[in-house]
């Protein structure tokens, strides 16, 4: 079947990363099809609803948080899921997709379990917006729980998209490889410098919880993650989430990335935590290095 073909298929989709950190994140997916609204899709609520709301009406006025259709949080940590979030959820009803082994810890926090649905483990894919986006997931290490690293597929006029989800994991595994290899756009944590943690004045234990395989991604991890799930061209467009504050730097991750020539480096876009950055349209495969607004990339001076 043609994508041109295909009923309700995708003609517009656009990412926002509206906040991304320690102190909370939170992704917009905004899709847009013939004769339809434009529909929302958010990836965690670890701001919230007043700062995104501020967040919204300074830098995207046009998203109405009436028009979210679905929320998919990777795991049950408060800068994950904050719970200023749960009368909000009532109220509009939204679906919330998890791994099934953190609905009970999300219903704690903030998600309604009326509203949870379940994101299955192992590659077998979830519909989020019939005829329009689909999610496969595998869980990878992080503290106890485990984090959901994600593979939507968001069916466009133009064809399937793919875009691939990794934030707070501990190390990469084959599973998580498998998942993400030929994804066109690839947002990958890229939470810390080895030699700034070695030292920070943190505490020992929490160098070790962050470093020793179940707590976070360092920039050279997830280098290597992107450098091993590249085919082709692919993937074509990169967002770095969740960079520590006291060990990282964002000009030290442009440095890095640019050198390496590493795949879609002249696409690359470093998160922040307190200034939104996007909308990066998913549509556009052009090889040009970009600035959209609000975004700087690696290779350009923003």
């Amino acid at each position: 079947m043609t994508g041109e073909s295909r009923a309700g298929a995708v003609t517009d989709a656009r990412l926002r990363v509206m906040a991304s950190g320690s102190g909370g994140n939170l992704s917009i997916l905004t899709l847009e099809a013939r004769d339809l609204p434009p529909r929302h899709v958010c990836i965690d609520l670890g701001i919230g609803p007043r700062t995104l709301a501020r967040r919204l009406a300074e830098h995207a006025p046009e998203i109405r948080l009436e028009d979210v259709a679905a929320v998919l949080v990777t795991h049950p940590d408060g800068d994950h899921l904050r719970s200023t979030w749960r009368r909000t959820l009532e109220s509009n009803g939204w679906p919330v997709f998890a791994a099934p082994s953190h609905h009970a810890s999300l219903a704690t926090m903030a998600a309604p379990p009326r509203l949870l649905r379940p994101l299955a483990d192992g590659g077998r894919e979830v519909q989020i917006l019939p005829d329009a986006v689909g999610a496969s997931i595998v869980l990878a290490p992080h503290d106890d729980h485990g984090s959901t690293v994600i593979r939507l597929r968001v069916s466009t006029t133009r064809g399937d998209l793919h875009l691939g989800w990794v934030t707070d994991v501990g190390r990469p595994t084959e599973a998580m490889r498998s998942l993400l290899s030929g994804c066109e756009i690839l947002c990958v944590e890229s939470n810390y410098d080895a030699a700034m943690q070695a030292a920070s004045p943190r505490p020992a234990f929490l160098k070790a919880r962050i470093t020793g395989g179940h707590g976070h991604l360092s920039n050279t991890q997830a280098l290597d993650l992107v450098r091993s799930v590249a085919t082709g061209p692919n993937p074509n467009r990169l967002v770095l989430l969740h960079l520590s504050r006291e060990c990282n730097d964002t000009d030290l991750v442009r440095r890095l990335w640019a050198s390496e020539e590493s795949p879609g480096s002249d696409r690359t876009h470093v998160a922040e935590q307190e200034r939104p950055i996007g909308p990066f349209d998913l549509l556009d495969r052009s090889r040009r290095a970009a600035v959209e607004p609000g975004g700087r990339s690696v290779a350009g001076v923003g």
